[in-house]
């Protein structure tokens, strides 16, 4: 069985420290041709570099070997039969939190946005059409309370007023500061708080 693996998946990781076994739930952050890149959260007593490891996703036990780690971050190697998934499987939550966006690396004008749903993968933004235009694959800078990324657009969809885009991205690596900000600002939504933490 191939599994699919998307940034925001989560899934439960167990390695090896100098305590023992440990089982750690992680967030996918990135999913590479070799690797795949997981947040997990609480940087203490991560597994070695070098070290065997597994992890449990849709009940399946994978195994993979730790690449490197710094922080909260974990990097290991990515098994044969695990593919990437531009689709977010993690659980979106309605919202209509103010947002902003534009193109990456061409100085435009920042587009206010609000943001439709949210997941620890990405979001849908309604917008107006960016006089530079946008596309699938383009990079945009998205900036969501204290949330300040990149993201990769994976579909532009129209709205019924013609001057406005449903903008669906996936975000970027995030540093640690950022993360912990979205990982409480869905935790606050799923509470009933639609506010950015």
């Amino acid at each position: 069985m191939t599994a699919a693996l998307a940034a925001g998946t989560e899934l439960t990781l167990i390695g090896a420290t100098r305590t023992g076994a440990r089982r750690y739930r992680a967030v996918v952050s990135d999913v590479l041709q070799d690797r795949i890149v997981l947040d997990a959260g609480d940087p203490v007593d991560l597994p070695a570099s070098g070290s065997c490891a597994s992890f449990l996703h849709d009940g399946k036990l994978f195994a993979c070997e730790i690449v490197a780690g710094g922080g909260s971050q974990l990097t290991i190697s990515r098994p044969d039969d695990v593919d990437a998934d531009d689709r977010r499987v993690t659980r979106r939550i309605a919202t209509s939190l103010p947002a902003s966006l534009r193109r990456s690396n061409l100085g435009g004008p920042v587009q206010a946005a609000y943001v439709v749903d949210l997941s620890l993968g990405g979001a849908k933004l309604l917008t107006e059409e960016l006089e530079d235009g946008l596309g699938v694959d383009h990079e945009v800078e998205v900036r969501m309370g204290a949330i300040a990324t990149t993201a990769w657009v994976r579909h532009v969809e129209r709205h019924a007023n013609p001057k406005l885009r449903y903008v669906g991205i996936e975000f970027g690596p995030m540093g640690e500061a950022a993360r912990r900000h979205l990982l409480e600002t869905v935790g606050s939504l799923r509470a009933g708080m639609h506010r950015w933490r």
